[in-house]
Parts: C-alpha cells; structure tokens; sequence
C-alpha cells in the first residue's frame, strides 16, 4: 500500500459535496461509524462534520429526501463506503464547534415504504419479477440478473409456471422470491446484492495480512449451531473493496484460509485514531 499515512474523504449531500480539504486552505473535521451486512436490514451510516458554514448548514437541511455518499480511505486509495438516503440532518453547538449530524439508511426509505401491487402471467422469468420488486423499492438490480440466471424456483425452472401477484410491501415479496429461489438477498450502495446461502456475492478476494492492513491478532467467535461455521472478529486499515458478501484470504500467524465476510463496521475520525474497519468473518471452503 502507499501513502496509507495520508487519510482523505468526502460527503456528498445531495448536491453538496464537502471534502476534507476544500483547496483553500480550510479543512473540516469527520467522525463517522457506518454498519453493513448481508442481512436484509438497511445498512446503517452515522456521520458528524465540524464548522460548516451558516450557508452550508442551511442548505443540507433543506435539502430534499437527499441521498448521501461517503467515501473515505488515504490519498490516491479512497473507496466509497457508504450510499443511502438521509433520515437526518441537524447541526448543535458543542463548545466551540458547532457539528453537523447526518443520520442515513442504505435504501431505508424504500424498505419502509414502498409497496408493490402487480400481477404476471403463467411462465413469467423471475428475474422479470425481481425487477418489479427493485423498481418499487427505488433501487437497482445489482448482481440479481448473473445469479438468477443459475438459480431456479423450489417448484420448478426459472420461471414462475402459473403466474404470481404481488401485492403488499417490496420487501416482503422480494423475501418470499429469494427464499424460493435458496438465496439471500440485501441492499448494498443503493442495488440489490443476491447471494446464496454459505456462498459469496463476489469470488474475486480481499487478501488481509499484517503487511496489507490487517491490525492485531484475529479473534475466534462462536460456532453458528444452524450452519456450523465459525465467524471471526478482523479488524483492518480502510481499504478499497471491504463490503459484506465478499471474500476475504486471511494471512496472519493466528489465522488462515478463505472467509465470507458477513458484516463490516467503518470507523473514522478524521482528527483522532480512529481510521480502520472491523470485519465479522465466516468460514469458507469454496
């Protein structure tokens, strides 16, 4: 890695994009703690900026249902770790600074709120019904269209031989679908991100060593009783690439082989030591 001494991130708020140096001389001060998972729960990002101007705090409140993206990481090494709607914003004086929160859901408004009412003939494709469910929900297909196209229902094929109905929340037909299907389903930047169960959602590995950003020894947790895997605690610098589905190869003394990482956590702070990612690992034989 390079430059990894260098930390460097942005916010963009709707249309207003705040960066941790604006060019000018003025740098702005960011504390955040962002939770994902391969569970169907909205993502999670909370985020504090100091000493916005007047202007800018106004004008974050007044933004519309604005969507919010963050990216964080180190100079030439940043990767967005975060993208979802503002549930949020508010600014309070603390002393001498006066900090803006923002609270956000990776795709919360949608999960909460959006309805789907429509009705397919005999022999329609899944991936067809699929889409219904992600435009209702205001979010994009992802990986759906390459996984589905593998994977077939509990009654028969990839197509739904007498037809279906939707009617009621997205979320919950987007569940009964996957379940039919044996696949796991999660809202990852915005897009749906399908895997199937004790798979990943991509192959393509995240090797994680002392010499590649790992930190400290790794921690054994507990032994699932459903699957019988084992999950690990990792924690790690914030590099590119970190997202839950994904594979991690773990090189250390305490710990090797192939995992799926099942939830990762981002901590910063920008003027403090906190800087790193905490990953919850599950066992994978590929």
């Amino acid at each position: 890695m390079t430059r990894v001494f260098k930390r460097s991130w942005s916010a963009t708020v709707g249309t207003t994009r705040i960066r941790s140096s604006e060019g000018d001389g003025q740098e702005f001060t960011v504390n955040f703690e962002v939770q994902k998972s391969t569970e169907r729960e909205p993502n999670t990002a909370s985020i504090r900026i100091a000493n916005l101007s007047r202007d800018r705090r106004d004008g974050l409140e007044q933004e519309d249902s604005p969507q919010i993206e963050l990216v964080a990481g180190y100079v030439d090494i940043v990767d967005t770790i975060f993208v979802g709607d503002v549930r949020d914003i508010w600014s309070v004086r603390d002393g001498a600074e006066t900090w803006t929160h923002i609270e956000a859901e990776d795709g919360g408004r949608a999960y909460r709120t959006a309805d789907v009412e429509e009705s397919f003939d005999s022999g329609v494709p899944v991936i067809t019904v699929l889409q219904a469910c992600a435009d209702a929900m205001g979010i994009g297909l992802g990986n759906a269209r390459s996984v589905i196209a593998d994977a077939t229902l509990d009654t028969a094929g990839a197509n739904f031989a007498g037809g279906t109905v939707l009617s009621g929340p997205a979320w919950r037909s987007l569940d009964r679908i996957c379940r039919s299907c044996s696949l796991r389903w999660s809202v990852q930047s915005g897009v749906l991100q399908l895997r199937r169960a004790g798979q990943p959602a991509e192959t393509a590995a995240i090797r994680l060593s002392p010499s590649t950003g790992l930190i400290g020894s790794p921690a054994r947790g507990a032994k699932d009783d459903r699957t019988g895997k084992v999950s690990h605690s990792l924690r790690s610098v914030l590099i590119p690439g970190l997202y839950p589905g994904r594979v991690i190869v773990v090189e250390s003394r305490e710990l090797e082989g192939a995992f799926i990482c099942k939830r990762v956590g981002f901590f910063g702070d920008s003027k403090g030591p906190d800087w790193y990612a905490e990953l919850e690992a599950e066992e994978y034989a590929a």
